[in-house]
């Protein structure tokens, strides 16, 4: 009876060690990325959206520093080469002026048809509050030409408010902005004006706005709503039977006013031209959804999949961060995704709700974790969600949150830029936590197969 009662033990424990297995190596699992540094050490601490693969190849990226300067980089797969093409406050005679700056660049680059580079800025909170907040120039539309490697200040958005989202009407040759202030302002290339389409939003601000290949244009609005503008009507208006999936369960950041909340917004999207619909991630749980746009006379959103870490999905949906930026599609219909492991992640969180956001979630999950980015992939024609791994780099160093992703033909790899562990002091840029120090990192991977 005692060996018979042994034996039985010992085969519940291989039985119960078997089902643990996989999740417990899936946790374990390391992709290893290679990192860049980005050229001059202009110690950028964040970075949000600002990142685009163009028709060239070669990738564009804007990073953020409170209370300083975004600055603009073009990165060569070919050639593995990092060029700093412009300090925003030098190159609008900001620094040294004693005045509110442009410290932001959060949008996603745009192209027109002849390659030209598209993106606009803002400041946000940079700058000491003992600075005038009036003191600000405006934010403004740039222009890029890749050949020339000329930058060009093409006009003023606005006097106060800078851009969040961005989008772009190739064939009529605008560009599109979702403003700070829940205004859509339009940017026509040709008349070299900038007009205000007036308020589609109110706080909190959608941070993705999107356009289809008809030139329409979309964000999304509280609670769980979507507006379009129609170029051809010039009309914007409110989808009314078209819904972004949200979980009731999922708690708003805050509970100042739960109904105005970011977490009933997407995330961001990307579209797809083969199948000319948008895939995208939501706020609150990080669930990829499929809009098509065409789908009778307003549209449809299809919730998919859970891109959450594994850890999370079979967890309270409340214990979930909020999503991340580090969204991309890839050939052969694969779907790549980078989420933190814990809590909201927002670099050095200087931002007073975002300090309220983490304790919240420290307290919901009671636990205290350094967030890492795990890589998930969904395949959309089998249907099929993995986790690939926790992502560190080549040496060894933990890679913390993303704020973008994409994908580059040149070399068949997939791209992320945000917060990398930093051991040399020289490039210490940021403390997450006040614990752990970091610095802004390019990251590559090549696509992975089966």
């Amino acid at each position: 009876m005692i060996k018979l009662g042994f034996w039985k033990i010992i085969f519940i424990a291989v039985l119960v060690g078997l089902v643990a297995l996989p999740n417990a190596y899936a946790q374990q699992q390391k992709i290893k990325l290679k990192a860049y540094r980005y050229s001059g050490n202009k110690k950028d601490d964040s970075m949000w959206s600002g990142m685009y693969t163009a028709k060239s190849g070669k990738i564009y990226i804007g990073l953020c520093t409170h209370a300083d300067a975004a600055n603009f980089y073009e990165f060569d797969p070919a050639g593995e080469k990092m060029e700093h093409i412009a300090d925003l406050t030098i190159f609008k005679g900001e620094r040294g002026e004693g005045i509110r700056t442009s410290g932001k660049i959060h949008v996603v680059f745009v192209e027109d048809n002849e390659g030209n580079i598209y993106f606009g800025d803002f400041c946000e909170d940079n700058g000491p509050e003992a600075i005038d907040p009036s003191s600000y120039r405006g934010a403004h539309w740039f222009k890029y030409e890749p050949k020339s490697k000329i930058l060009t200040n093409i006009g003023m958005i606005s006097k106060n408010s800078g851009l969040l989202g961005m989008a772009i009407d190739q064939e009529r040759r605008r560009l599109y902005g979702l403003g700070e202030d829940g205004h859509l302002y339009m940017f026509d290339m040709d008349k070299q004006v900038t007009i205000d389409k007036g308020r589609v939003d109110d706080w909190d601000i959608c941070r993705t706005i999107v356009a289809d290949d008809l030139g329409n244009v979309y964000g999304a609005f509280p609670v769980n709503r979507v507006w379009k503008y129609d170029p051809k009507t010039d009309r914007t208006y409110d989808l009314q039977n078209v819904r972004i999936p949200n979980d009731p369960r999922v708690p708003p950041r805050t509970m100042s006013n739960p109904q105005i909340d970011r977490k009933n917004l997407w995330r961001i999207l990307e579209w797809k031209p083969d199948e000319r619909v948008f895939y995208g991630i939501t706020n609150s749980d990080s669930r990829l959804f499929r809009f098509d746009p065409f789908d009778g006379e307003e549209g449809n959103i299809t919730p998919l999949s859970l891109m959450c870490a594994d850890r999370y999905l079979d967890e309270d949906p409340k214990k979930i961060p909020i999503a991340t930026l580090a969204f991309t599609l890839a050939p052969e219909n694969k779907v790549f995704y980078a989420p933190v492991t814990s809590v909201g992640f927002d670099y050095s969180a200087e931002s007073w709700d975002v300090v309220n956001e983490r304790e919240f979630t420290y307290k919901v999950n009671n636990e205290s974790l350094i967030p890492l980015s795990v890589l998930i992939e969904y395949d959309i024609t089998s249907g099929m969600r993995r986790e690939l791994g926790t992502m560190e780099t080549e040496d060894g160093r933990k890679i913390f949150g993303l704020g973008a992703a994409v994908y580059s033909p040149i070399d068949n790899k997939l791209y992320f830029a945000g917060a990398v562990e930093e051991k040399d002091p020289k490039y210490v840029a940021g403390q997450i936590d006040m614990k752990w120090n970091y610095s802004m990192a390019l990251f590559s991977l090549p696509v992975p197969t089966e």
